[in-house]
């Protein structure tokens, strides 16, 4: 009991000195409520003596208190069954959180004290959680754990992870266990309703993260897997490939409900539900993808007036006007929204103490900070890995995009002289081109991913930054340059329209058949070719069972369905947001740099977006591994990924009004400095003008600021209160 007080009551000194130092150097923010000592105590020998079967008993003896009015004080009576880790003897396995593979040349030695980790008490350094192994049959490959953990183990842990939760008072604020009975702000609500099933991954994920190594533990048992003091065991037995997967499994079915509401065409994108499924990324992409297709309405009518009222450029100065307030108002208002999410999910406060991330490598020395002993990599290397190395990697891919662009313009040359200008044969090589664009997209994908992984970043943030960064050089120079040398250099304002169309509506129809017909092909077709060509372990595995036996680790039942779940599972796709943020962060230009000269741009766009919605929605509950819920506050990296195209995308829009046709006519008086003269102006009233939006909107609504505020407020009282 005291070992369980030690690791849970935060001391007292560090809380009143040495915490609000690293509050005021780092930012964060301070926690809404302290509760008093008193209060802990009793919730922590709850915590320590509750059995799961008696939750809900407990839970009742909560709300009889709240009704009532009485403090809420919870019993400490000793559980009738218990072992010294403070679970029950016959406590039961409930949902199956995480799925853990390890590799089949794994030594039993080390898999064993990779499992007591996960299994010991807090105090020892485990993380007192539930394993089962699965049983083995004829086909079984690797050995496979099903972790998971009690409802209010998982409460605990939420606890010191900083969640934030909705309260009784309507406010959102960190999540407390010592005021548990605060966050029942629905008379039917459960225990396991605070929780929404991405809660419960992201905090096993966490947890099973946390369990590091000591000060005298410097490898895994069995192996050569050195550790450095304070490292995540799990994640260096992933990096070293004796973990070879770790995923979770679909809750079935609460994924047949999302889909069934998710998937009818008329019906909004439930994102809430999303959300609390597949977690805040993943929510939060499916909403910028709605709500930019919503925004695409007003340009796809403009489109059509405009395609109305002239087949000329009559019309391309309006609307490069249009376009420039119209994309710049679309993320200003995307802004607002995203803070709207944020705050009703509980991220709005999100702060991030980045710790290295999986895969950094270096020497290992002592934190200057911390004192525990992590890798260091020179930041120098860094940086020559980068612009020696990577810099001249892509400046070959942009050369390489730059001769395709001019080769495919001397095959068009070449076959009007042979066929005439009219010859539907002049299509192929703008079809070749949008062929050869979604083929490289792919290999940029997993070129980005090689230089980034090369360029040896710290943290988790500046990988995918850089990794971002990198995608949107290649995509750009891949997708616009030809668009740009037949704007700028050939000056075709028509072969302009005919390229953009071509491009966009083959790279869309290529992307999307890929997208869904791969996953597709690897569920129906991979668990056959598995069962054809690859050969049983079951011989080789059946020792190191057996082994597992003998260490009471028990076993899921044979016919369990998790068993032939997992079986179908391990072999599906990964899903990951990147490549359809990719998709839109290309769509999304062809939108707004060139469509004020081909107005039915945005049509196809939406089209597309509206057909996709619904596609992805099915591919994600039917074909792909249920993702790692990562919780966000916004769209990151990309969000300036898309301010930067509207930014580049006034220049464009400029460029073009220079060189239509009437405006050469309106300016005909004037020489040609003045008329340059004069777009230099045009086109810095459109920067200013952005900027004016940038600051006439801001960024989070005003009834979140009050929300906010009011938190604060609350915090501030119950400060004083404790006080």
């Amino acid at each position: 009991m005291d070992d369980l007080k030690e690791n849970l009551i935060p001391n007292l000194h560090f809380a009143e000195n040495d915490e609000e130092e690293l509050i005021e150097e780092i930012g964060l923010t301070k926690r809404p409520t302290i509760p008093s000592l008193r209060q802990r105590k009793s919730q922590l020998d709850m915590l320590e003596q509750m059995e799961q079967t008696g939750e809900q008993e407990k839970l009742n003896e909560l709300r009889q208190r709240r009704a009532t009015g009485k403090s809420v004080r919870l019993s400490t009576s000793t559980p009738k069954t218990a072992v010294a880790t403070g679970r029950s003897k016959e406590e039961p396995f409930g949902e199956s959180l995480m799925v853990m593979e390890f590799d089949e040349n794994a030594p039993t030695e080390a898999i064993q004290w990779i499992v007591d980790k996960m299994r010991g008490r807090r105090v020892d350094g485990g993380m007192e959680l539930m394993v089962r192994k699965e049983p083995l049959n004829r086909d079984s490959q690797t050995i496979i754990f099903h972790i998971s953990a009690t409802h209010m183990k998982l409460l605990e842990i939420a606890d010191d992870m900083g969640f934030m939760k909705r309260t009784k008072t309507g406010i959102i604020r960190n999540f407390n266990v010592a005021c548990l009975d605060e966050f029942f702000y629905d008379a039917g609500m459960s225990l396991e309703d605070i929780l929404t099933p991405a809660d419960r991954q992201i905090i096993i994920k966490h947890a099973l993260e946390s369990i590091r190594a000591a000060d005298d533990e410097h490898l895994i048992p069995g192996t050569k897997i050195i550790l450095y003091h304070g490292q995540s065991i799990i994640q260096a037995a992933q990096s070293a490939e004796l973990i070879t997967s770790l995923y979770s499994l679909h809750d079935k079915r609460r994924l047949k409900e999302l889909r069934h509401r998710w998937t009818k065409p008329t019906a909004p994108q439930p994102i809430d539900e999303i959300r609390d499924y597949f977690g805040e990324s993943v929510g939060m992409y499916f909403s910028f993808l709605g709500f930019y297709t919503c925004a695409l309405v007003v340009p796809t009518v403009f489109g059509f007036l405009q395609l109305g009222l002239s087949e000329e450029t009559e019309t391309v100065p309006f609307f490069c006007v249009f376009y420039v307030v119209w994309m710049k108002v679309f993320l200003e208002l995307w802004k607002r929204k995203s803070s709207s999410h944020a705050y009703r999910w509980g991220t709005i406060t999100m702060t991030n103490l980045d710790e290295p991330r999986v895969g950094y490598y270096g020497k290992l020395a002592r934190d200057p900070i911390t004192g525990k002993w992590t890798p260091h990599y020179p930041k120098w290397k860094t940086y020559v890995q980068m612009y020696c190395v990577t810099a001249p990697i892509i400046g070959l891919c942009i050369a390489i995009a730059g001769f395709v662009t001019i080769f495919q313009f001397y095959v068009e040359a070449y076959l009007a002289e042979q066929f005439g200008p009219d010859a539907y044969i002049l299509y192929l090589p703008s079809v070749v081109n949008a062929i050869y664009i979604a083929l490289s997209t792919l290999a940029y994908d997993r070129l980005a991913t090689l230089l980034t992984d090369r360029e040896n970043h710290r943290t988790q943030s500046q990988y995918e930054r850089h990794r971002v960064n990198k995608l949107i050089v290649l995509e750009f120079v891949n997708n616009f340059l030809c668009l740009f040398y037949i704007a700028f250099v050939l000056q075709d304002m028509k072969m302009l329209k005919t390229q953009l169309m071509m491009q966009l509506i083959v790279l869309q129809f290529l992307q999307n058949v890929y997208e869904n017909l791969y996953p597709y092909l690897k569920k129906k077709v991979g668990l056959k070719i598995v069962r054809l060509f690859v050969t049983s372990k079951y011989d080789k595995l059946k020792e190191a069972h057996d082994a597992y036996d003998e260490m009471g680790l028990q076993s899921l039942e044979e016919d369990d369905p998790r068993v032939l779940q997992t079986r179908k599972e391990t072999i599906l796709e990964e899903y990951n947001t990147y490549d359809d943020y990719l998709e839109l962060y290309i769509q999304f230009g062809y939108v707004v740099l060139f469509s004020s000269v081909a107005p039915l741009t945005a049509f196809w766009a939406i089209l597309n977006n509206v057909i996709e919605i619904r596609l992805d929605a099915y591919k994600l509950c039917s074909f792909f591994k249920r993702p790692f819920a990562r919780r966000t506050k916004n769209i990151g990296a990309w969000q300036l990924a898309f301010e930067t195209l509207a930014v580049i995308s006034i220049l464009t829009n400029c460029g073009i009004l220079y060189l239509s046709p009437q405006m050469r006519e309106l300016g005909a008086g004037l020489s040609r400095e003045a008329y340059t003269l004069n777009f230099l102006i045009i086109e810095h009233i459109l920067l200013g003008m952005t900027w004016f939006i940038y600051k006439a909107i801001p960024d989070t609504p005003h009834w979140v600021r009050v929300a906010l505020a009011k938190a604060e407020h609350d915090s501030r009282q119950a400060l004083k209160r404790e006080e």
